[in-house]
């Protein structure tokens, strides 16, 4: 357990952001864990609101329809586009509870962004999990005209166990001959799959602990997480991915297979920049509300996809 002495120094913000999470009593359930989440998602706001518009919407997929939250900054011309991929360990996470951290990378990018609500674990398989987000960026790719889209400045995007979904979606998505992602973003990933690696015993993350993370990791593996696929450090199709721009957290358990991959990716030969936010602890985006720190580092994130920079295309 963390003590004063040994404590991290965090950005400014991030003590109220771990304040705010740890109100309220444990859920004694994941069903329970999951409302408790939705319904104090906004708690993290504190007046902070992105001018932004949202709307809901849904993928017909064979056999299921995959809720989507579409989240649009306005303006003239085809926007860039993102299709997002929440975190939360797999099992956790939302189109509501990450709300504020998706309204505030689509005002920030000036992009219209697609947060998909993929089926979760355990209730679903990995396989499930992955193939709704693949659906979902092949439902945004079709219907870029109708949402005021670039074609060309399409991206893919995601936060920790969002991240992973990321990387895989983009690989499946070149192994498909599908058009490639413009780009990747990825947030303080979850990279390894390896519950034995010494850097989770060593971690000094207030929200994040080695137990935790060797929880979301039995339960990846046990749903089939790598059944068809390595784990994303040790995958040998990088080549030929996508820009990819990561962002690390400087006290996150998780940083150091960040770097592994950042590695990995930069021998493959992929154009790659890696951002370190200094303070930050894992799940940061999701402390906008509340860590002007947290803004800048979006900004930083958005403003090194380039992509996300070009002037738009007009539309015909």
């Amino acid at each position: 357990m963390t003590t004063p002495a040994d404590a991290p120094v965090l950005a400014e913000g991030i003590a109220r952001y771990v304040e705010l999470f740890r109100r309220g009593a444990p859920a004694p359930d994941l069903e329970t864990m999951r409302l408790v989440g939705d319904l104090s998602a906004r708690r993290f706001a504190q007046g902070f609101a992105p001018t932004i518009e949202r709307f809901d919407s849904y993928v017909a997929a064979p056999g299921r329809e995959i809720p989507i939250r579409i989240y649009d900054p306005g303006g003239d011309g085809a926007r860039p586009g993102i299709c997002y991929f929440h975190g939360g360990g797999f099992a956790l996470g939302s189109v509501e509870s990450f709300d504020l951290a998706c309204a505030a990378l689509a005002a920030a990018a000036g992009a219209v962004l697609v947060s998909v609500h993929y089926r979760r674990l355990p209730d679903a398989d990995y396989p499930a999990a992955q193939a709704d987000c693949d659906a979902a960026y092949a439902w945004l790719i079709r219907q870029a005209r109708e949402l005021g889209v670039d074609p060309e400045r399409i991206g893919v995007a995601g936060d920790s166990a969002g991240a992973l979904l990321t990387l895989a979606c983009a690989a499946n998505t070149r192994a498909g001959g599908a058009p490639l992602p413009a780009f990747q973003l990825l947030f303080y990933g979850t990279f390894a799959m390896d519950p034995t690696r010494a850097d989770y015993a060593l971690s000094r993350d207030p929200l994040l602990s080695e137990e935790r993370v060797r929880q979301y990791i039995a339960l990846f593996r046990e749903c089939g997480g790598l059944d068809t696929a390595p784990a994303p450090i040790n995958r040998t199709d990088l080549a030929g991915m996508p820009k990819t721009h990561m962002v690390l957290a400087e006290h996150d358990p998780l940083a150091g297979e960040g770097y592994v991959l950042a590695d990995r990716l930069r021998d493959a030969g992929v154009e790659l920049t890696v951002q370190v936010a200094a303070g930050m602890i894992h799940g940061f985006l999701r402390a906008v509300g509340v860590s002007a720190a947290a803004r800048r580092e979006l900004a930083t994130a958005v403003a090194s996809i380039p992509a996300l920079c070009q002037s738009p295309t007009p539309k015909e």
